[in-house]
Order: structure tokens, then C-alpha cells, then sequence
């Protein structure tokens, strides 16, 4: 009996032009929400099938209208039309087949389900009459003199943020804060708002309907949302990249007057504020709306330029053909590849897209799990395991096991599968040697703090702070008057007790007290000497125990002042040997290791590159970092936040002081002076990193 198919009355069609002119047709599948490009030929052979004609009735039928297919043509193409899913009463609608399908459905249905918790969408309003009244007064944000503005800010934005890329690649610590989550939520609703109206306003500039707008949650922060689905309905190709671009260009012209208002602005709300959406529109446009990986904007600019609608379900169809009919040599999996030119493109992206997803959900996960909230990284990380692990693989075991009978392994096929998954597994188990780069400065081996070593005011000041000292050279004079005075009374006072021994001695009566005269004599004669020394030592003054550099000096020490006996009033350090500290956050403090060497590198001509070894690493974490060149209270490379009733300058990730001797090979470098500090690891492969990381967070975990 031979077959009449039926071509689906439901798909909703759309006259287009291709690149070169050619009318074509596109088709809306409403249950599968794929696109399929038929031409205007080929679209009308395929309506003369209405259940009441076999293929050669078709081509009869199709001759009497003026036009030919070969039956073997024609036969093609009806088969191609049934892989699709776009013909009824055919081979590839059978009860399996659609059964097959059904489970498909559902498993998609199930991850979509799943995905929700990484992009839920809400519709709340209609906004298409709102949209229509007001098209007219946003026009002037579409002109040609608007745009060349813009082009003109470019290189200036470019500049300030390349001139402060240290300080930018700090500040994005912040984004991983609760105390920051208000920012964040204000800057990602402004970012989305102004990208969401300008896909509507573009869509409604081009005559269409703008039926649904509503709130989005991506990773959990809220922004809007509108629907122009119906764009694939335009027959012109610049018209439907032009809505696509034009939320990606809205995000742009944000990004590039917030780089100036940052980059002007002192540290406070606005500041912020202009770093969040900075940073937000950037990452989104790159991440997420301008990439054609993922399914936002880029992906159907990318799809119209080329002309495939779905490239994405495709591409993930021609990989699942070439494993399921090239590989195990079974015939369901329909090759939605017609040509070589779709072949390589499929399985390039395909690829790609598969590589991509993985990296930007395990970069969520990880970035989630370690800078923002443990719970949600972990609930994250199930349901990512869920979408791309465990149910495509029970899925794909299931319809394996079903069709068990028809498998017919393709060797060579099968071998070449191998090789490739062996060459990839083998790339995560290659050593590969690393290096790490941490902001340093450079400070002396030799310091001494400068110390008051008596209760006295200070007499005059010789020095001050930044200034060059030789050893031996007179920095403090301190007033010696009161020491006069206390070694007069000290006097006056052993005078008196050596009186009273003697005349105790000369009265029997009185010898019982001589044992404690005796000793109050000798304490008195021991605080003589002290007061003696002390004495010489104001009269001497205060000088330097080497020579070096006065670093730090208290502002207080002036003509008078009485810092006390022991006060530490600056720090002074030797120009003969140099040492680099370094602050290495925790996650990276089990690769230093003392003995191991160094790289230390200042910004000063050329470059200047040192050698050196590593002396140290504190065992406890810096908590306060006040005066501290690495500050960003200071224009440092930490980002540091006030904390703790002492106000400590604390830094936002856990850091460790790393020292490296430079020996005498630093000399030449100016204490204080700002450089970066590189450690190269020894050769580890990407799943040892993965295995250790794992085995340490579950480590401490299960601490806790």
C-alpha cells in the first residue's frame, strides 16, 4: 500500500528573501518553536499533499501546475520534509516515531523546567499600545547625528578604562557581595530596561506586534523582558538583524557613558553605580546577548545573516546523526545537514556551543559556590548536572536500549569516535606549567623600628619621612632637664640612705634594720645608674642604627611632644638588601612553597626583571590593610572594605603576605615601589587542578 502523506495545516508560514533575492519560505512550527526554510518551490510541492495523493500523483499533480521534480527529486525531498516533522502519514510518523518524539518533548520540557532556575520568564502586560504612542518621541535616540556622537566617545572610554585596568579588575570583587546585591539589582534593571525597549521600539518602528512584556530572572537578579518572537515573520533580512542589534547597541552606549562617569567620579554611590553598569552591560553583551553560543540576541543575528533558522536544535540534531547512524549505524536520527557547507557548519558549532555552555554553567557554579552564597552554588551545580549530565544521559540510554536491534556498530566510525574523545580526555590529563601573578612591592630586608626609648618630650626633630640616613647620624634630640633633675634628686637621695646606714651601724639597737637599709641603699644606687644612662643616651641623641630610608615618621613628632617611653614613632630600612612582598589570596597560598624561586617586575623605563627566592609566607591571614600600597583606599590592586569597630581597611578575599629575597640584585630599586610578582607552578594537568580543588573544598566542608 503505498503511503499518502499530509502536509501539517498548523505551520504558520512567512514570506521572505534571501541574500541573493530569492523568494523563500519560512515556516513556524507552534508545538516545537523551530523555523524551517523551504523555497517558494519546494513549499508548493509539498501543499499538493493532502492525505489524498502518493508521491506520484504529487509529481503529477506538481506538472499540471507547470513545473517538474524527478521522482527520485521529488522523493527527497518529501523525506526530507518528514525528518522535519513537517509531513504527516509518512515512514517518520509512525506510533515509535512519535512516541519517539513524545519522549523527546518531554525530556526538553524537563530541562527547560530545570533551566528555569538560570532564566525564568514572567509576562505581566501587553505593552503594544504604549509602545505605539510613544514610538515617535524616542526617534531622536535612532539619528544619524545621535550615533556619530557616540562613535566620537568611543576612544575615550577605551582609553579610561585601559588606563585603569588594575583598579577595574578589582572592583569586580564586588559583584559577589551581599552588601552590594541592591547595586547590583538597580544597574542590571536599568541595563535590561533600556535593552528590552529597544528591541520593542526597533520591532514596532518595522510595523510589528509587541504582544507580551514581563519580568526575567537571570541567576536570580530581575529584570525585564519583552516578547518580538514575531520578527521571523519579516520578509527583509536587515530588518530582523536591526531588532536583534538593537538591545545589543542600547547596552553599548550605556557601557560607554558609564566608563566616562567611572572613570571621573570619586568612590560612592555613583561611582558604583557606573561600575556595576559598566560591568553589567559588558558581561551581558559578551556573555550572554551578543554571543552567538547561546540563544539571545547574537545567535539569531548569526542565524539570519546566514540563513538557517534553528541553527542551535540542528547543529545538536547533526550531532546526535553522525553518533546514531554514522556510529552505531541506526536509521531514526534524521541529517538536517543538506549540503557540505551545512555539514561543516553544524558541526562546528554544535561543538562549540556544547564546549561554551559547559565553561559559562561551571563558571557560574564555581563563581556562585566560592564568592557569593554556598547553598546557591550547590543547588546550581545539581540542577546543571541534571540538564547536561544525568538526563541526556538516561535519555540517550533509554532509546538506546530500545532499539537495541537495530544497532549495527560502524567501526570505523566508531574508531574514529574514540580517537577524538581520547584526544580530548587527553588534553586534561597533559602537564601543563602555570603561572601566577600577584601585585607586590618592593621594601628593605633589614627594618628597625624607630623607637623613644625614654619617658622624656623630645627636644628637636633632624629628620623627616622619605628622607636618606647614613648610620650613625643624629635623627631626635630629647630633652634632658628632667633627667638632670631626677639624677639630683637620685643623688640627694643615696646621699641621705648611705647617712642612715652609717648611723644605724653606730647603734646596736638598730642593726636589725641595716639588712633592709642596705637594700633600699643598693635598688637607689641601680636607678642612679639607669637614670645615668638614660641621661647619656638624651644627651646623645637618637641616630641611626644603619643606613637607609626613614619610611614612616609620626606626623606628632615635634618640639615637646611625649610619645613615652618604648612608643614606636617610625620605621627606618636599609638600602643593602631588598625584599618583595606579595599578597596571595587563600586560593592560591598552597602554591607557595619556601625555596622556591621568583620573578619580581617594576614598571620603571624598559622593565626591570629580578630574580629571587621565597623566604616566607605567614601562616595567618592579613586582616588590616591600612597604609598598605595594596590597598585601593590607597589606588592598590586589593579592593578592601571598612570593617570592625578598630575601622580596619580589610580586604574583601582572604590574603596571605608572601616575602621573596632579592638579595642584592634588587638594590637598584626604590623601596616602595610598586611592581608584580610571578610564580611559576610546577606542571600540573587541568584534572589534577579540578581533583585537588574538589578534594580540598569537600575537605574543609565536611569540617564545618
Amino acid at each position: 500500500m503505498q503511503l499518502k502523506p499530509k502536509f501539517r495545516p498548523e505551520l504558520i508560514t512567512s514570506e521572505q528573501v534571501d541574500k541573493d533575492g530569492t523568494p523563500l519560505i519560512v515556516l513556524n512550527d507552534p508545538f516545537s518553536e523551530k523555523y524551517f526554510r523551504l523555497s517558494l518551490r519546494e513549499y508548493k510541492f509539498l501543499r499538493l499533499f493532502d492525505g489524498t495523493r502518493t508521491l506520484e500523483e504529487a509529481v503529477e499533480a506538481f506538472r499540471g501546475m507547470g513545473r517538474h521534480y524527478a521522482v527520485d527529486d521529488a522523493k527527497l525531498i518529501l523525506e526530507r520534509a518528514a525528518q522535519l516533522g513537517l509531513m504527516l502519514g509518512t515512514n517518520f510518523s509512525t506510533a515509535r516515531y512519535l512516541s519517539q518524539l513524545r519522549d523527546t518533548a518531554a525530556s526538553k520540557e524537563t530541562r527547560r523546567q530545570l533551566s528555569r532556575i538560570y532564566f525564568l520568564y514572567i509576562p505581566l502586560i501587553n505593552p503594544d499600545a504604549f509602545l505605539e504612542r510613544t514610538l515617535r518621541f524616542v526617534a531622536f535616540f535612532a539619528s544619524k547625528w545621535l550615533a556619530a556622537v557616540v562613535l566620537l566617545l568611543i576612544p575615550g572610554a577605551v582609553y579610561f578604562v585601559l588606563a585603569d585596568l588594575p583598579r577595574l579588575e578589582n572592583e569586580q570583587l564586588l559583584f559577589f557581595n551581599w552588601k552590594s546585591l541592591i547595586y547590583l539589582w538597580i544597574t542590571i534593571g536599568i541595563t535590561k530596561l533600556v535593552h528590552e525597549f529597544a528591541h520593542a521600539y526597533t520591532a514596532k518602528h518595522f510595523g510589528l506586534r509587541v504582544p507580551r512584556m514581563g519580568v526575567a530572572f537571570l541567576i536570580f537578579f530581575p529584570c525585564l523582558y519583552c516578547d518580538t518572537t514575531d520578527a521571523w515573520q519579516l520578509a527583509s533580512r536587515k530588518q530582523r538583524i536591526a531588532i536583534s542589534a538593537a538591545g545589543i547597541i542600547s547596552e553599548a552606549v550605556l557601557a560607554l557613558l558609564a566608563a566616562y562617569v567611572w572613570h571621573m567620579s570619586k568612590p560612592g554611590v555613583v561611582h558604583s553605580l557606573a561600575f556595576y553598569l559598566m560591568a553589567v552591560s559588558f558581561v551581558s553583551t559578551v556573555l550572554f546577548n551578543g554571543n552567538p553560543l547561546m540563544k539571545f540576541d547574537g545567535y539569531f543575528m548569526l542565524t539570519d545573516y546566514l540563513g538557517v533558522p534553528n541553527l542551535q536544535g540542528k547543529s545538536f540534531a547533526y550531532l546526535k546523526y553522525l553518533f546514531m547512524n554514522r556510529t552505531l549505524g541506526m536509521s531514526l536520527a534524521p541529517n538536517p545537514a543538506g549540503n557540505l557547507k551545512e555539514l561543516l557548519l553544524f558541526a562546528v558549532y554544535g561543538i562549540s556551543a556544547f564546549m561554551y555552555r559547559v565553561v559559562l554553567y561551571t563558571g557560574i557554579v564555581v563563581a556562585v559556590y566560592y564568592r557569593f552564597d554556598k547553598t546557591v552554588g550547590a543547588l546550581l551545580a545539581v540542577v546543571a548536572f541534571a540538564m547536561f549530565v544525568a538526563l541526556p544521559v538516561v535519555g540517550g540510554a533509554r532509546s538506546l536500549h530500545q532499539e537495541r536491534s537495530k544497532i549495527r556498530v560502524q567501526l570505523r566510525a566508531l574508531a574514529l569516535c574514540v580517537g577524538i574523545l581520547f584526544v580530548i580526555g587527553l588534553l586534561f590529563f597533559v602537564p601543563v606549567a602555570s603561572k601566577s601573578v600577584y601585585p607586590c612591592y618592593v621594601a628593605s630586608a633589614q627594618v628597625r623600628k624607630i623607637t623613644v626609648p625614654l619617658k622624656t618630650s623630645v627636644a628637636k626633630v633632624m629628620v623627616r619621612q622619605w628622607q636618606n640616613v647614613t648610620e650613625g647620624q643624629l635623627m631626635f634630640e630629647l630633652d634632658a632637664s628632667e633627667l638632670h633633675l631626677a639624677l639630683i634628686k637620685k643623688e640627694v637621695e643615696q646621699e641621705a640612705l648611705g647617712l642612715q646606714l652609717e648611723m644605724i651601724r653606730l647603734d646596736p639597737k638598730e642593726m636589725g634594720r641595716a639588712e633592709s637599709k642596705l637594700t633600699e641603699l643598693y635598688h637607689c644606687r641601680r636607678e642612679l645608674m639607669r637614670i645615668r644612662d638614660d641621661l647619656k643616651v638624651a644627651q646623645g641623641g637618637i641616630t641611626a642604627p644603619f643606613s637607609g630610608l626613614i619610611t614612616s615618621l609620626d606626623e606628632k613628632m615635634l618640639p615637646g611632644y611625649r610619645p613615652g617611653a618604648g612608643a614606636v614613632v617610625g620605621e627606618l630600612q636599609s638600602h643593602q638588601e631588598r625584599v618583595a612582598h606579595a599578597l596571595v589570596p587563600e586560593q592560591d597560598r598552597n602554591k607557595m612553597r619556601a625555596g622556591h624561586s621568583a620573578t619580581v617586575w617594576m614598571p620603571s623605563g624598559s622593565g626591570w626583571s629580578f630574580k629571587g627566592t621565597i623566604e616566607s609566607v605567614k601562616p595567618y591571614q592579613e586582616r588590616d590593610l591600612k597604609g598598605s600600597p595594596f590597598s585601593s583606599r590607597l589606588g592598590g590592586e586589593l579592593v578592601t572594605e571598612v570593617k570592625g569597630e578598630r575601622v580596619l581597611d580589610a580586604p574583601l578575599v582572604a590574603q596571605y603576605k608572601c616575602s621573596v629575597s632579592l638579595k642584592n640584585e634588587g638594590t637598584a630599586i626604590p623601596l616602595g615601589m610598586v611592581g608584580l610578582l610571578t610564580i611559576e607552578s610546577p606542571p600540573t594537568s587541568l584534572f589534577s587542578r579540578f581533583s585537588s580543588r574538589l578534594l580540598k573544598t569537600t575537605r574543609v566542608e565536611s569540617l564545618m
